[in-house]
């Protein structure tokens, strides 16, 4: 083989495994993005569906589906198209809490008016003794945030062993033209009190300035370890001790749906 071929031969090899190495790089960079399947950004993020002023004013018809919803998260609040249940989301499945006192997986084809969510990504974990009502532990919560500061928003779980006693609620559905929430509670809320009870206890925090746009302050949902009852609770008292895991979410999305189209 003459020189000129030699070179152009050698050129070509080292070039082609160069273009080989790179192709490899960028499929590991591709395979390594791809694993990552919660970047650390959601991970801080609280998402929301609309807002609170448009349930109390009757927005009550879906926006998003339930499968939708969980992209966005693995633990949240919320409720269903035509305000039909609580929704308690543990663990990633998304729970719906019904009228009759029942509790069902929602499917992923029922919408969502207004719900929260998040990926739950503990910062801080304290152990409360005995609970002595709704205030009481609302109270402590506040005690246990102020060191982040009462400006973030926060998610909290607590899986209590056993509930002396816990009065939740649900609510039924509603059908068109809606009135506002005030007015259905008044009607069509339908409360439960549960006597010594396990379960999980979902809490979402917003701060005051949020007013409108979110319930202010503690707002709980409770799922009962057999995943048969659940509810927005009203009060609570426990026999023992309760262990409570919070996560701070310093980045908020809001879904604002388009209602007129």
């Amino acid at each position: 083989m003459r020189n000129k071929e030699k070179l152009q031969y050698q050129i070509f090899q080292n070039t082609s495994f160069f273009q080989i190495m790179v192709s490899l790089i960028i499929a590991i960079v591709l395979l390594v993005s791809c694993t990552n399947d919660v970047p650390r950004y959601d991970n801080e993020t609280m998402y929301q569906v609309s807002t609170l002023q448009s349930l109390l004013d009757g927005g009550y018809d879906g926006h998003i589906t339930v499968e939708e919803l969980r992209n966005h998260g693995d633990i949240g609040v919320g409720t269903f198209d035509k305000i039909d249940g609580e929704m308690i989301v543990v663990d990633g499945t998304v729970y719906q809490a019904r009228y009759d006192g029942s509790v069902n997986i929602a499917n992923d084809s029922l919408t969502v008016p207004f719900a929260n969510i998040t990926y739950f990504d503990r910062d801080v974990t304290i152990i409360l003794p005995k609970v002595a009502g709704l205030p009481d532990l609302t109270a402590r919560l506040n005690e246990a945030i102020r060191e982040y500061g009462a400006s973030q928003i926060y998610m909290a779980r607590m899986d209590v062993a056993n509930c002396e006693s816990i009065h939740v609620r649900s609510e039924l559905p509603q059908q068109k033209p809606y009135r506002p929430l005030a007015e259905v509670l008044q009607t069509d809320q339908r409360e439960f009190t549960y006597m010594n009870i396990g379960g999980t206890i979902v809490a979402l925090y917003f701060p005051d300035f949020f007013d409108k746009q979110n319930s202010t302050g503690w707002h709980l949902h409770f799922l009962s370890a057999d995943k048969k009852k659940g509810g927005h609770i009203f009060d609570i008292t426990t026999n023992d001790s309760v262990t409570v895991h919070i996560d701070a979410t310093p980045y908020y999305k809001l879904y604002m749906p388009n209602v007129n189209k």
